[in-house]
């Protein structure tokens, strides 16, 4: 039995430009309304997580920076990761490629447990130097960005460890993503969505794709577990 719904942002729950898409943000709402409470969870920082929560209304607890950041709605926090070697990565991809870029989150110190690079630079290419250097790295394209960080952290140990805070288990939890930075969420829940637009590699672990893309395929992929479930049911009986 799904007790709870996590879901990516950027792509799943957004337009193709990242604003917010109606759709999604309704589906969460009748989520919450049904006692299924919904966590966000992100490649993006800890700060943007946290507003994006409070602002939808989730009550669940967000996971930030592919998993480096667990917090909740009083904005405690708790790390499971940091930046490692990741600054000894960027100084020698920036000799080698000057025009590579960070996010501008990490610009504005925003980030704790990895480096983000704009996608200035192609993800090969920081795997190459990450072998070059023999760093404890690995690098993740997410189709937004390119996510640096040290190999234990990622969206399904962040699920394990919000989880416990919900006292549930990872397997009582339905996951919604749209990029390979998803699987490793969709290797600890117990139900997987992959969104229209989602790579090969994630449709194929998943238990339904939607036939919508980007926040229209969230919303579907929302509605679509709490009709599998047996949430609307109540909601709606016959």
């Amino acid at each position: 039995m799904v007790k709870a719904i996590s879901v990516d942002i950027d792509g799943t729950i957004t337009y193709p430009d990242r604003r917010l898409h109606e759709k999604a943000v309704e589906a969460i709402r009748l989520a919450e309304t049904l006692g299924v409470p919904v966590m966000l969870v992100t490649g993006n920082s800890a700060c943007f997580a946290y507003a994006t929560s409070i602002l939808i209304g989730t009550t669940g607890p967000f996971i930030a920076e592919d998993g480096g950041v667990i917090g909740d709605r009083k904005n405690n926090r708790i790390f499971l990761g940091d930046m490692g070697d990741s600054m000894i990565l960027w100084s020698e991809l920036k000799k080698r490629y000057p025009n590579a870029e960070m996010s501008d989150t990490m610009k504005y110190g925003e980030r704790r447990a990895g480096l983000v690079i704009k996608r200035t630079v192609p993800v090969e290419v920081v795997r190459a130097i990450i072998g070059d250097l023999n760093l404890d790295l690995i690098a993740v394209d997410s189709g937004y960005a390119i996510h640096v960080k040290q190999p234990h952290v990622n969206k399904g140990e962040g699920i394990k460890k919000a989880c416990q805070s919900l006292g549930i288990t990872p397997k009582e939890v339905a996951h919604i993503g749209d990029g390979e930075n998803d699987l490793d969420a969709f290797r600890v829940v117990g139900y997987k969505v992959a969104v229209a637009q989602a790579p090969e590699s994630l449709k194929k672990k998943a238990d339904y794709v939607t036939n919508k893309s980007y926040g229209e395929g969230g919303a579907e992929g929302i509605l679509h577990i709490l009709k599998k479930f047996g949430y609307l049911e109540d909601y709606y009986p016959k």
